[in-house]
C-alpha cells in the first residue's frame, strides 16, 4: 500500500554551528503561520531544546529525524506522518550541512536527510569578516556531493549595506545562488545560551515568545519570505510505501511523565507511540507535584535539574513517593537528568550537595570541565524495563555530570558506543526501573516501549 504526500518543505541549514539556524527557522515558522499556513516543523538531529522553540512557533509538536538513528524508511515515514495535514514543512538541520559523528560519513548528517526527503536546501552563512569568501563557501556546499540542492543562501551576521552588497554579488555571479536575504548584527538578536545550548524555552515561556517574535521581525524585514514558499514549493511529491501496522499491547494505563522546568527532554515519537500503545501521559512536576500514587510507570526525561537542585530536595514527599514506587518494582525508566534525580546525592557545579531519590547508591556531580557527548550503541547484557538480554540499543548522550557509584550495581548495557556510566558500562537496573545516560528515540526500536508498557500493564494489574 503505498501513500503519497505533495508538501512544500525546505531545509535551513548552515555553513557551520551557531550560524542561526534556530532563529531563522523558528522566525520563518512564525512568519509563516501569521501569513496563514499551518506549518509543521522538523529538527535534524538528537536536540531536545531547539524543537520546544520551533514548537512554539509553529503551534505543531516539532519532530526530530535522525539519520544516525533512523533508516531512510523510518524518516520518510515520520516525516509522512507529522506532515499530514500540514501546509509546509521546515526542516532545521543540525551543525552544518555535511557534519555528523564521523568526518568521512554523511550518515547522521542534515545532507542525508534532505536527500532522503527530496528537500531544496536553504543555506545560511556566517559572513563575519568575509565578502568573496561567501561565494567559496556556498559554491563548495553546493558542490560537494550530488543529490540536495542548494537553492538559495541567506547571509547573516552582516555589519553593513557595504558588507552585504560584496557578499551577495559574489554568491550570485561566483556560486551560481541566488541570495534570499541578508541578516545584520543586532545586539538584540543575541539569546542566553547554555552548556547544552539554548535556554530550554519551557523554562521561562514568556522569554522565548518574546524572542521567537522578534526573530519572525527579523526574517520579515530582511528574507524574501515569498521565494522561500517558492523554493519549497519546487519539492517533488514523496511517494511512501505502507507496511502493516505495529503489534500494539491490550489495555489502559496510566504512565506519570516528569514535565517541569527541570525535567522536560522528550522525543514526540516516543511519548506519541506510547500514547499509540494504550499509554495515558499523566504530567508531573519533581518540583512542586506531591504524589504519585496511581501511577503504573513513570518516565523520568532529561533536563536541567542541576539548576533546580534545592527546589527538587526540598520537596521531599515527591521524593518519598516516587521512591516508594520504584521500591515496590514499578517500571520507571529515567533518562540523563532522570538518572541524576535517582542517585542518592548531586553534587552541582560549586560543590553544593543536595539529596536525590536514593534509589541508586551514588553521588552525581556536574563539572563544567568534563563533556560526554555523541552517539551511543550498546549491547544488552541484563533484562530490564525496555529490553532483554542479548539485543542492542541505539541513541545519544549530551551531559556534563558523572556518577561515583557505591557498592555494587547491576549494568543493563556494555557500551559499544559512547561513555555512559563509566565507559564500559550504561543504564543501572534496580528494581523494575533502568537509569541510563543514553537517550533513545522510538522510531526504529519501537518494542522497547511496547516492553515497557507490557511492564506497566502486569504492574496495574497486580
Amino acid at each position: 500500500m503505498a501513500e503519497l504526500l505533495d508538501i512544500p518543505r525546505i531545509v535551513i541549514s548552515a555553513s557551520g554551528s551557531s550560524s542561526g539556524k534556530t532563529m531563522i527557522s523558528s522566525g520563518l515558522a512564525k512568519c509563516l503561520v501569521k501569513r496563514g499556513f499551518k506549518v509543521q516543523t522538523f529538527k535534524v538531529g538528537p536536540d531536545f531544546i531547539d524543537p520546544q522553540y520551533l514548537t512554539m512557533a509553529s503551534g505543531r509538536q516539532c519532530v526530530n529525524l535522525d539519520s544516525w538513528l533512523m533508516s531512510e524508511e523510518e524518516m520518510l515515514r515520520d516525516f509522512v506522518e507529522y506532515a499530514r495535514g500540514a501546509d509546509i514543512a521546515l526542516i532545521e538541520g543540525v551543525r552544518s550541512l555535511y557534519d555528523s559523528g564521523d568526518p568521512l560519513s554523511l550518515r547522521g548528517s542534515t545532507w542525508l536527510v534532505a536527500k532522503v526527503l527530496r528537500a531544496p536546501v536553504l543555506l545560511v552563512v556566517d559572513v563575519s569578516g568575509i565578502n568573496m569568501g561567501a561565494a567559496a563557501i556556498a559554491k563548495g556546499f553546493s558542490t560537494l556531493t550530488e543529490g540536495v540542492r542548494v537553492e538559495g543562501v541567506v547571509l547573516n551576521k552582516v555589519r553593513s549595506f557595504i558588507h552585504m552588497v560584496k557578499a551577495k554579488a559574489a554568491v550570485e555571479k561566483m556560486a551560481g545562488i541566488p541570495v534570499i536575504g541578508a541578516i545584520p548584527v543586532l545586539s538584540e538578536l543575541k539569546v542566553e545560551m547554555r552548556h547544552l545550548g539554548l535556554r530550554p524555552a519551557l523554562e521561562k515561556r514568556a522569554k522565548a515568545l518574546e524572542s521567537i517574535e522578534k526573530w519572525r521581525e527579523i526574517v520579515e524585514c530582511n528574507l524574501n519570505v515569498r521565494l522561500i514558499e517558492d523554493i519549497a514549493k519546487s519539492a517533488p511529491p514523496i511517494r511512501l510505501e505502507r507496511k502493516t501496522s505495529r503489534r500494539r499491547p491490550k489495555g489502559k494505563v496510566k504512565v506519570a511523565v516528569a514535565l517541569d522546568e527541570a525535567f522536560n527532554f522528550y522525543y514526540r515519537q516516543n511519548m506519541d507511540l506510547l500514547e499509540a500503545l494504550g499509554a495515558e501521559l499523566v504530567p508531573f512536576s519533581p518540583l512542586t507535584s506531591s504524589s504519585l500514587s496511581e501511577a503504573s510507570g513513570v518516565l523520568m526525561g532529561g533536563g536541567y535539574p542541576q539548576l533546580f537542585l534545592v527546589q527538587l530536595e526540598g520537596n521531599e514527599s515527591l521524593r518519598r513517593s516516587l521512591k516508594k514506587l520504584v521500591e515496590d518494582e514499578c517500571p520507571t525508566y529515567a533518562e540523563c537528568g532522570g538518572l541524576m534525580y535517582l542517585c542518592e546525592e548531586i553534587e552541582d557545579f560549586s560543590g553544593v550537595k543536595v539529596r536525590g531519590v536514593s534509589v541508586i547508591p551514588g553521588r552525581c556531580s556536574i563539572s563544567r570541565s568534563t563533556r560526554f557527548l555523541g552517539y551511543t550503541r550498546h549491547r544488552v547484557v541484563r533484562d530490564n524495563p525496555l529490553s532483554k538480554a542479548g539485543g542492542e540499543v541505539k541513541g545519544h548522550e549530551f551531559h556534563y555530570s558523572s556518577i561515583e557509584v557505591r557498592g555494587e550495581v547491576k549494568y543493563a548495557y556494555e557500551v559499544l558506543r559512547g561513555y555512559g556510566v563509566d565507559g564500559r558500562h550504561d543504564g543501572i537496573v534496580t528494581h523494575e526501573a533502568l537509569a541510563s545516560y543514553t537517550h533513545v528515540l522510538a522510531s526504529g526500536q519501537e518494542h522497547l516501549f511496547e516492553r515497557f508498557l507490557e511492564k506497566c500493564l502486569a504492574y496495574s494489574r497486580r
